[in-house]
């Protein structure tokens, strides 16, 4: 979820903000109805795989800032906690993650970052944004396991709708494709002459006529591409109609001309991708909320209360008496 978070993460921040603006009033309001608090004089509100989560815990950490729905974010912290390893590279991925945000922040809060991020860490009961992407991290990995051990079910239909793959390129960069200048032409005139020579592999060829210098010293290679990547139509096009070690003709596109070639479609080698993650998630209405639920389901969730069952279900969209 990195890449997710690189996308999304202030549209989630703001919405942390909205939940906040509501959740004392929700507290007042609710405090005294919360199921498993003085239900059947029931203390424990549900456990995980035997862990227990009290009534208690949950008024005193979690719900006077996160209202009634709380718990849905406490059983899925408590779930990660158990299922994904913290080790020291989650640890330090989740602290650069972390220090990149607050420099975000500190551009429109400055001295008052550290009371706006506090503020909307504890609206999701949690201390810190480094905890934030923490767990971000750590729902990334829970995905990523879960669609790999489902690839059999998952990976076909993707493949054949969005076409993921790994892509090269070799560009002849123009200010106006549709104007080139003399000297333009020229450039691509003798790029063309060398790759019809037949004298160059793509690599060596792009390190030597590519334009485009940030892939240039890394062989030609641009990264994962499948139909919802960012790339420009043209280019996003030919790379998609190409099978794997198959070459382009030369491609027009408003940066100028690309020679594409399609480096890999390996299902082992596109999984990798948080790209692939991102948009496989995309691709399937409620994957997300499904995995989430399995592994609940795996470390024998059990609720004191069925209408706080029913809630959970509900904010996942899980269909009631699912058991998968």
């Amino acid at each position: 979820m990195t890449e997710i978070m690189k996308k999304n993460w202030f549209v989630v921040v703001v919405a942390i903000i909205f939940c906040g603006m509501a959740i004392f009033f929700a507290y007042d309001q609710n405090k005294d109805k919360l199921p498993g608090k003085t239900v059947n004089g029931q203390d424990v509100v549900f456990t995980i795989d035997g862990q227990n989560f009290t009534a208690d815990d949950l008024y005193n950490e979690y719900y006077p800032v996160g209202g009634p729905d709380a718990a849905y974010l406490l059983a899925q912290h408590l779930l990660l906690d158990q299922i994904v390893p913290k080790t020291n590279d989650l640890k330090n991925e989740a602290a650069t993650m972390a220090e990149q945000y607050y420099q975000y922040f500190y551009q429109y809060y400055g001295t008052q970052t550290d009371a706006f991020i506090e503020t909307n860490m504890k609206a999701i009961g949690l201390e810190s944004l480094e905890e934030y992407c923490m767990y971000n991290l750590m729902l990334e990995q829970m995905y990523s396991e879960y669609i790999k051990e489902n690839l059999d079910t998952l990976y076909e239909p993707f493949n054949e709708e969005y076409k993921p793959r790994f892509v090269s390129h070799v560009l002849i960069k123009m200010d106006d494709a549709e104007k080139p200048t003399a000297e333009e032409k020229d450039r691509l005139q003798k790029a063309q002459e060398a790759w019809n020579s037949g004298e160059y592999d793509f690599a060596t060829f792009a390190e030597q006529f590519s334009d485009d210098t940030a892939s240039a010293i890394n062989k030609g290679i641009v990264g994962y591409c499948d139909k919802d990547s960012n790339y420009v139509p043209e280019f996003k096009a030919a790379a998609l109609a190409l099978n794997e070690g198959e070459v382009s003709e030369w491609v027009k596109s408003d940066y100028g001309y690309h020679l594409i070639m399609v480096t890999s479609t390996k299902m082992d080698e596109v999984v990798e991708e948080p790209e692939f993650l991102e948009h496989i998630l995309d691709a399937n209405e409620n994957l997300g909320n499904e995995v989430l639920w399995a592994r609940f389901v795996e470390k024998n969730i059990s609720f004191a209360d069925a209408k706080l069952e029913a809630k959970i279900k509900d904010a996942l969209n899980i269909k009631e008496g699912s058991n998968e």
